[in-house]
């Protein structure tokens, strides 16, 4: 019996679990971290303001992708597989080899960490998948992906 995890729909079911635990992510930091109220400067909403549509534009553009691949499209699966590694770098690993070092683990709270270990390991279970499903060989008379 084939793994479910290493066909099409086990990489991209690990991929939507990893860009919903980002997405998570994200709103914890959009809460706790990023300025909001109205009463501060107009530098610090505009901030916001750009940081918000930035990560809706790599949400956005994860979302389509998977939908893509999920449809056969190579280029969905690689734009899928190189939007997980991205945010996956640059969010969760990032944050626990660069931006929250020494005791800011600690001052992070429960939602942070638990919040950053999902998405490390489920982003890293899915960058494996979906690298398995790149790495396949297309044959001749095959479905162009193990679904």
């Amino acid at each position: 019996m084939k793994n479910r995890f290493v066909s099409l729909n086990g990489a991209i079911a690990l991929s939507a679990i990893a860009w919903l635990t980002e997405l998570w992510r994200a709103w914890l930091d959009m809460m706790f971290e990023y300025p909001g109220p109205i009463v501060q400067a107009r530098v610090d909403n505009l901030a916001t303001l750009v940081v918000t549509l930035i990560y809706t534009a790599i949400f956005s553009a994860w979302a389509y992708s998977m939908h893509a691949a999920m449809r056969g499209s190579r280029s969905g699966l690689i734009a899928t597989f190189a939007l997980n590694a991205f945010v996956w770098l640059a969010i969760p690993f990032g944050w626990k080899v660069a931006y929250c070092t020494g005791d800011c683990v600690a001052r992070a709270g429960l939602f942070f960490n638990v919040g950053n270990w999902l998405n490390l390991i489920f982003g890293l279970l899915a960058g494996m998948a979906l690298g398995l499903q790149l790495a396949q060989k297309k044959s001749a008379g095959q479905a162009e992906y193990n679904i």
